[in-house]
């Protein structure tokens, strides 16, 4: 095997993108875009290992040729990628844009295959300096390759325009439209060299190089989102951890007022997120509840409550009254007072805040329940 590219760099190329790879199809693939990468991503290694097959690092190779058709294979992804106005696409409307994509690169393989028959049968080697191999193989490559990755640069240039765009996305586009800049050095550089003599060594090979290193490039960025998957997956993101706190909270209160548990959504049942606002609601749905059943405070507690509303011992007071209240109507015992129930120890104006508030109560609820029980 012959390449312009070291063998231990190679394969460490193409053992590291197989394992990003593995990775995205495990954690990722319902969505659209996730599909498309997914498939990309295929492409690519079928290209880095057909490199790799090669006797010879000229287009006289077929196993050459056929690297350079799974290159545009590539490409095309990026193009139906860079077409979509979003992940909610319609199926058919990718189907469509991808079958388009997928001819023109067969066409173009096929124009290369060609090409280098032709030569063969002429009893020569391909050269790009002849117009007829030039323009075949410089028509069929070079032309669809940079339309395709233009569009998705277009894309990525519209992503980084839009100021809601956060951070770590600016970061990936920034990073995709870089790599795709030194392809289109490596392709330049790669059919100039024939008419200027600079870089001499096989012609294209600059393009394998570029290509490998392409691939790596972008396989590590499209693998950020996979770390927030990958948290998410462990149980360590925010919205996880702060249910993990609530559920004891929650799983009395409910108990008690078993009525107020809403039905799961099978479609965003597993989001955190979704798991976390669920909670909070039905924890303060249970305590609106209990709120008739609230044994009445003492007078050195309302005294407290008054001068410090917001003290660990008025909370834990609070805490132990509530649990008092879940036990009672959890037995089938009687409301303690008629009327409205009595206003809740806190009020919040927003998310964040009740959120807060509901993790302090969590958080003394455990010895607020030893202490009634």
């Amino acid at each position: 095997m012959s390449s312009p590219m070291p063998g231990v760099v190679a394969w460490a190329v193409i053992g590291y993108v197989s394992v990003l790879l593995a990775v995205r199809f495990w954690l990722v693939g319902g969505a659209v875009v996730d599909r498309l990468v997914n498939h990309m991503g295929l492409w690519s290694i079928a290209a880095l290992l057909m490199y790799r097959c090669a006797s010879s690092p000229t287009l006289d190779d077929p196993a050459n040729q056929l690297a350079l058709g799974c290159v545009l294979m590539t490409t095309t992804y990026l193009y139906v990628i860079g077409r979509l106005v979003s992940a909610d696409a319609e199926p058919d409307t990718v189907r469509r844009h991808q079958r388009t994509a997928t001819l023109l690169a067969s066409a173009a393989t096929a124009s290369v295959v060609l090409t280098a028959a032709s030569a063969r049968y002429s009893g020569r080697s391909v050269d790009l300096r002849l117009i007829r191999d030039a323009l075949g193989i410089g028509c069929a490559f070079a032309i669809p390759f940079t339309y395709n990755t233009v569009v998705f640069t277009r894309r990525c240039l519209g992503t980084l325009r839009d100021a809601e765009t956060p951070p770590a996305a600016r970061i990936v586009g920034i990073g995709l439209i870089g790599s795709n800049a030194v392809l289109w050095g490596a392709l330049a550089l790669s059919l100039s060299q024939p008419a200027t003599g600079w870089l001499e060594g096989p012609q294209l090979s600059l393009v394998q190089a570029a290509f490998a290193l392409w691939v790596a490039i972008d396989s590590t960025l499209l693998a950020i989102p996979l770390v927030g998957e990958l948290v998410q997956r462990a149980g360590m993101d925010r919205a996880t951890r702060t249910c993990r706190r609530l559920l004891p909270l929650w799983r009395d209160l409910t108990a008690a007022v078993p009525e107020i548990v809403m039905p799961v959504d099978v479609r965003h049942g597993s989001d955190p997120a979704t798991r976390l606002l669920r909670m909070t609601v039905e924890i303060r749905d249970a305590m609106l509840h209990l709120g008739a059943y609230l044994p009445a405070e003492t007078g050195a507690t309302q005294r407290n409550t008054v001068r410090e509303p917001k003290s660990d011992r008025g909370l834990a007071d609070y805490a132990h009254r509530l649990m008092r209240a879940a036990q009672a109507r959890k037995t089938g015992l009687p409301p303690t007072r008629a009327g409205a129930a009595p206003p809740l120890p806190v009020v919040a104006h927003d998310f964040d805040a009740e959120l807060a508030h509901l993790i302090a109560l969590a958080r003394i609820w455990p010895r607020a329940k030893a202490a009634v029980e």
